[in-house]
Order: C-alpha cells, then structure tokens, then sequence
C-alpha cells in the first residue's frame, strides 16, 4: 500500500478557526496533525484522554508520520480500554512495588512546563522484583505511574496552554556489576521501558543518568539499539565524578529538586532524599516475599502449555456462553523468554472459523518479557462470544518457545462461565 503524504491527507478536510476541547494556540502543522489523529481515532477516544496536546505527542513521537502516528495512537487507545487506564486512580498500589521500586514524581520544576521524575534505580534489586513481582501487577503498576504523570501533564497544560513533558533523573548510585545484570536490563528491563515509550510517546523533555558507573558502556551499548532515536538525543550520560548537580540544575529552580540531586527541597521530616515523596529502599527484598504457587497461579506443572516455532505463532480459541452483566477472564501465564500476546473478539459464535483480521483486536498485539513466575491477570470481557489469543514467536530466527498458560472466563464472583476451548 502507497503511503499517502500529508498534504493528501488534508485534501478536502475543513480546519476548525479553534481546535475542539481548547483555544491552545498552535502552529498550523501541529493543529492540523491534532485534527487528523482526532479524526482518525474518534471511535477510540475518550473524553478523559481526548486533548490537544495528548494528540500532538503522537504526530511528534512519529516524527509527523500520520499514518504511523494514527495506527500506534490506535493501538494505545485499546491498551487504555482494556486496563481501564482513564480510572488509573481506582488501581491499588502493589505493596511490593510501592516499597521496593525506587521511583517517584517529585512535583514541577519552576522551570518550563516541566515535572520532575526520579529513579534510583542503582538501588533497585532486580532479580528480587522479578521474583516477587508478577509481570501483570508490574505492567499495570507503570502504567499507574505513568498515567498520574499525565494526569499532571495536563493540569499544566491546561492552566498554561503549552505542551508539558518530563525531566526525568536516572540515579544509578550503588549500582554493582553481576552476570545477571546484563540479561536482565536486555531481557525483562528492556521490553518493560519499550512498553512505556510505545504507549506513552514524548513524555521526556531530558534523561539524565547520574552516578553512571564505568561499566555502563556495556550495558549502554546492549540497550541503545532498542531506544527511539528522539529519545537517545535526549540522553545525557554523567559519571559519579562530573558536576552532575549542576547539569540537573539546568533544568529544575534548586527550591523544586531534593537536596540529595543538587536543590534545596526538603520533606517534612528534613530529609535530603525526600523520601514522603519518593520510594528509596536500603536492602533487598527478602525471600519471603518470593512469588509461590497458589490456588490463583498455580506450579508452571499445572498449566497447559504450546510450542511455538521461530517466526510463528500460535492461536487459541474460546467459546464464552452466558448473559452475565459481568464477566470476566483469569489468564495465567508463564514464558521464560519473550513472547508477543494479543486478544481477539466477536460476539459472532460463527468467528470461531474467521481469521483475525475480521474479527476485532480487543487487546492490542505487544511483546512480553519472560518472568520467573507464574502471572495471574483478572480483565472484564465485553460479554460471552468467540475470543482469540494469540501467542507469538515472531521474533526469533531459530529457537522455539514454550508459553504456559490457563484461560478461564467467570462471573463477578469468580463462579466459572459456560465455555470451551475449540480444538
């Protein structure tokens, strides 16, 4: 298929003297790029999500490829109806999480429209998030913190009719070379930061690394392949020796930075990490909050499992019976490496025979890291019909994959629904 330009895309279409929802003032290129994306996704949108500059981080992360733009825009409007994202408010904090991951929105900056976000990540313990942390409860987790984040994003916005974004502090003090490490932050790290950046695109005004140890050229060099363009130019890299708090201090008024990154701010408690606001963990998360078999996610023994060719996939299909006002599916899942999932539905009994692509792409199609435990993932369903899940091996060239997994569909008080898997 031809890719058309964007002046073939504007052809015939009408501009409004103001963009709907608000009288931002934009240049003419971003304005008709917000109508067409406004236009291309009406079905989708929302009235929570469904502003000016919401669109517009769309047609810049695209590099104003509308077409390519429009079809992610998709994609995330979808990932937003099927974990309810516009209620992100209504999602508990993980215990776990809220504990041990050591990242927080500090506030604005006092400098531009600009909020402050910082991660210590050289005190995280990955291998004990990714062995307490189920991988659902750590995508729906970020996806929490994320949409507070443009939650704020807009209220700045709003109140100054200019796009907000992020200065986002990577502190990577006490950060300790293993072997692990680097299997780690390109295996589970890396497709997690790749999902944030698919569906949250141009959040970032600044990401600055400080404490960088020397070793990073490793990891930096197994990472940056993955990493948007747009994003890399926005990198800048401090060693713990450099004047890093002076860099930070380019970008944030001293009285809105943490005493520990360079400013003078202050918790009520007097503590120069401003730990009320921010999650900074001194020790690893011990063993006893491990992830264990249960009743609700059982031993990968007890799942069904499919093998999964290089380049292939693999679809399963369920018929869901019933006129519950609501259901639901409890889908466990286990990979050891990364696989690619997607759920397709119709109400349609006859789709059981229909290929996907007449059917509609309920949850979008992404990849998935491999976790050392078992997930456990509760979404309501639109109602009873023919449902699809596809698992996904496409991107291996030799290797192929086994994934675990149980599906069930119940009512609202767990009771199991009348279906079937169709052979």
């Amino acid at each position: 298929m031809t890719k058309m330009s964007d002046d073939e895309h504007l052809q015939g279409y009408t501009w409004p003297t103001n963009i709907s929802n608000n009288n931002y003032e934009m240049m003419d290129k971003d304005r008709k790029a917000v109508e067409f994306l406004r236009n291309g996704a009406n079905d989708l949108l929302t009235e929570y999500y469904d502003t000016n500059f919401n669109l517009l981080r769309w047609a810049q992360g695209y590099g104003y490829d509308l077409d390519e733009g429009l079809k992610n825009l998709r994609k995330h409007l979808k990932f937003r109806r099927y974990y309810d994202l516009d209620e992100h408010h209504l999602i508990r904090e993980h215990e776990i999480l809220k504990k041990y991951f050591p990242i927080g929105l500090v506030g604005e900056t006092g400098h531009g429209n600009t909020l402050l976000v910082i991660e210590s990540a050289g005190k995280i313990d990955l291998m004990g998030i990714l062995r307490a942390v189920q991988l659902s409860d750590f995508l729906i987790q970020r996806a929490r913190f994320q949409e507070e984040m443009l939650e704020q994003m807009n209220g700045i916005e709003r109140r100054t009719g200019k796009q907000a974004s992020v200065i986002y502090i990577l502190d990577l003090e006490g950060l300790k070379f293993d072997p692990s490490l680097l299997q780690v932050v390109t295996g589970p790290y890396r497709i997690l930061w790749a999902s944030v950046y698919t569906n949250y695109p141009e959040w970032i005004d600044h990401f600055i690394m400080v404490n960088v140890p020397s070793f990073i050229s490793i990891l930096w060099k197994a990472i940056v392949p993955f990493l948007p363009e747009r994003t890399r130019n926005k990198v800048k890299i401090c060693s713990a020796g450099s004047d890093w708090k002076q860099q930070v201090l380019q970008f944030a008024k001293p009285e809105y930075v943490p005493v520990h990154w360079g400013g003078t701010k202050l918790d009520s408690n007097g503590d120069p990490m401003c730990r009320e606001i921010l999650n900074i963990p001194f020790e690893p998360i011990p063993s006893t909050l491990y992830w264990t078999p249960s009743e609700e996610s059982p031993a990968i023994k007890d799942l069904d499992q499919v093998t999964i060719p290089a380049s292939k996939s693999k679809i399963l299909t369920f018929l869901v019976k019933g006129n519950e006002e609501k259901m639901f599916f409890i889908l466990n899942r286990f990979c050891d490496r990364t696989f690619g999932q997607g759920i397709w539905y119709s109400e349609d009994e006859s789709a059981i025979e229909w290929p996907l692509e007449e059917m509609e792409e309920w949850c979008p199609d992404f990849d998935y890291p491999g976790m050392p435990t078992v997930d456990w993932l509760r979404i309501r369903i639109p109602g009873a019909g023919v449902y699809k899940l596809k698992f996904g091996n496409e991107q291996a060239w030799i290797r192929s994959l086994t994934i675990h997994y149980r599906m069930r569909f119940v009512n609202e008080i767990g009771e199991l629904l009348d279906f079937q898997q169709i052979p």
